[in-house]
């Protein structure tokens, strides 16, 4: 067994990594020319939809709330309670620079036009859950419920919960930028937030190796799943950007053909 979690955490972190550099082309693949201002709102109105969403999770806090130290353990009562926080603390601080970078005050709905759901919740209202103005983010929402289909709520959430942040290509891609005002802005913003991101997904690997990697069955379904999502993942974080990478590109990625993933994150400045 030890074997075959470390085999495990082997092979998902290569799916992550690669992911993850994918992601990072994204972002160098968007300022590789100028940009408008209203682009660069956009994507932050974009990527502020994904974070919002978390506000939502308050209800299931209230019933864990109801378990807590019977049925709900309380290291995972507070590690929810904590993600939701970290998330929405994102979402203020991209609306902050939102703000900043518009220069005037958007608003409610503009702040709100591209909230969806990262994930398929069965608990939630198919409206609540997805935006047509997004289409991948709603394929996400359907490949993260076949996922849970096929391997149950409680396994399958684990292992969507891997591709949190897509790697934290994007985000630490962003911390590298400089040159230019909203650069500067934008990557002071993303060293906020990407520790955040790190833990959410990528730190998680070798805990589920470890928990939820029994067989040659599961370790398989794990990285067929793990795979899948973080292609969709690929793509939402595509549309995120305003789709600078083509179809045949995403394509070359989920072929393995990306740069390896470099995870230091830019210095302070």
């Amino acid at each position: 067994m030890p074997d075959l979690s470390k085999r495990a955490a082997v092979e998902l972190n290569q799916i992550v990594h690669l992911y993850a550099a994918g992601e990072a082309e994204v972002v160098r693949a968007f300022f590789s020319q100028p940009r408008p201002i209203d682009d660069c709102v956009d994507v932050l109105l974009r990527q502020m939809g994904r974070e919002l969403h978390t506000a939502h999770w308050l209800h299931r806090a209230l019933r864990m709330l109801e378990g807590l130290d019977r049925t709900v353990d309380r290291h995972a009562f507070a590690e929810f309670l904590e993600q939701i926080a970290e998330e929405i603390e994102h979402y203020v601080i991209l609306a902050d620079l939102a703000e900043s970078v518009a220069g005037r005050s958007p608003t409610a709905d503009e702040l709100h036009r591209y909230k969806v759901y990262a994930f398929w919740d069965p608990e939630v209202p198919d409206e609540e859950l997805f935006n047509p103005l997004l289409p991948e983010a709603n394929r996400m929402i359907e490949v993260a419920r076949d996922v849970v289909s096929e391997l149950g709520f409680e396994r399958g959430w684990q292992v969507i919960r891997l591709s949190e942040g897509g790697g934290g290509g994007a985000f630490v891609e962003c911390t590298r930028l400089t040159g230019e005002p909203f650069r500067d802005q934008l990557a002071a913003a993303m060293r906020r937030i990407v520790k955040d991101e790190m833990k959410h997904g990528p730190e998680r690997v070798e805990g589920f190796a470890r928990t939820w990697v029994r067989d040659e069955a599961d370790l398989e379904a794990a990285t067929r799943w793990l795979r899948a999502v973080m292609a969709q993942h690929l793509r939402v974080r595509n549309e995120i950007w305003r789709y600078p990478l083509s179809p045949e590109r995403l394509r070359a990625i989920d072929a393995g053909d990306a740069q390896p993933f470099d995870e230091t994150v830019g210095p302070y400045v």
